[in-house]
């Protein structure tokens, strides 16, 4: 295992040149899904919608016959009510990450799901790190040995100038009023929370702007979470530190421990004695492409068990910001229900 290198996102599926594609919001994420679907996409026929841009009328777009996907990358506070207005019978939708700025109640938590299996829709979320191979083999390792985790350390460091090739301070990242803020944005790491490790039963969190970057919303999180009455997990998050890292630590009580690196993209397995890596070679633009592929393989599938599953998760992911917002704000612990 040791220096061993598996080659991630080669194989490529049959073009639907025949189907639609709506993109709609072209931030910096809807550019890299307007390049990619080039590949799958006859290029006539990927439409796109963007507020700031005057040459596309949303009446013009409701017109288009058989629009089979559609992709929700604008910003997270406009995701649902434009999907509400603009429902397209039996597409296949990406809806990029968090879903919505804004937790769901019970009662507009049912009114979504009645209006997905009304109109025989299907949803991709966009928390695109379950794709990483390296995330599918930790999930095996823990399925595995759940039990027998002591200590969980998730450490997210990253710098918001650097994900925008403009001006950051006018990215929806840096912005309160459009849904922004290092928990907001960085809820990849919640969603790996869930899908490594199950639902936590309460957490402690608190947050800070640290006026080290042009921002009003907070650029630093630490929040522990109870996952049992045996496990806590630590969870920090920071758009503020230009020393990047994203890693997963898990130590198990076998004196053994592993490391995931989503920035190296590889997998340490450690005891005491020596520590073996199995490394994986990501290409570029490896997510957003797997997230279109992700969409066409659930627009095929009669199995909507994962899909759905997935999308509840995404949905839980905002309760638990929620939580987290709640906990900060009165600087004590919060039950998770």
């Amino acid at each position: 295992m040791n220096g061993k290198t598996q080659e991630i996102g080669t194989i490529t599926l049959k073009p639907h040149k025949k189907d639609k594609l709506l993109i709609v919001g072209l931030g910096s994420i809807g550019k890299k899904y307007r390049f990619i679907a080039k590949k799958y996409f006859d290029y006539k026929k990927i439409f796109f919608f963007s507020k700031h841009e005057k040459k596309t009328d949303i009446r013009d777009l409701k017109k288009i016959d058989n629009l089979n996907y559609i992709i929700l990358s604008n910003a997270s506070t406009e995701r649902i009510n434009f999907f509400k207005s603009f429902i397209q019978k039996k597409a296949t939708y990406i809806f990029e990450k968090p879903i919505a700025a804004e937790a769901f109640s019970e009662r507009n938590n049912d009114k979504f799901f009645k209006l997905i299996n009304k109109n025989k829709i299907k949803i991709k979320s966009g928390y695109c790190l379950r794709l990483h191979p390296a995330v599918k083999e930790l999930k095996k390792t823990i399925n595995n040995n759940l039990n027998n985790i002591l200590k969980i350390n998730i450490n997210t460091n990253s710098f918001l100038p650097l994900w925008r090739k403009k001006d950051y301070t006018k990215s929806v990242s840096a912005k309160k009023i459009c849904g922004g803020g290092v928990v907001s944005e960085l809820s990849h790491e919640i969603d790996l929370i869930l899908h490594l490790f199950g639902k936590p039963k309460s957490l402690y969190a608190s947050y800070l702007n640290t006026k080290s970057l042009k921002i009003n919303t907070e650029d630093v999180a630490d929040i522990i979470f109870n996952m049992s009455n045996k496990l806590n997990l630590n969870l920090h998050l920071d758009f503020c530190s230009p020393f990047e890292k994203r890693e997963i630590e898990i130590i198990f009580r076998n004196k053994k421990k592993i490391v995931l690196d989503l920035i190296k993209n590889h997998l340490l397995f450690s005891n005491l004695k020596k520590t073996t890596t199995k490394k994986f070679k990501i290409k570029k633009y490896f997510y957003i492409e797997e997230q279109i592929k992700e969409m066409l393989k659930i627009s095929k599938s009669k199995n909507k068990t994962y899909w759905i599953s997935e999308l509840r998760d995404a949905i839980y992911v905002l309760y638990i910001i929620k939580k987290i917002r709640e906990s900060n704000f009165k600087k004590k612990l919060v039950k998770i229900n």
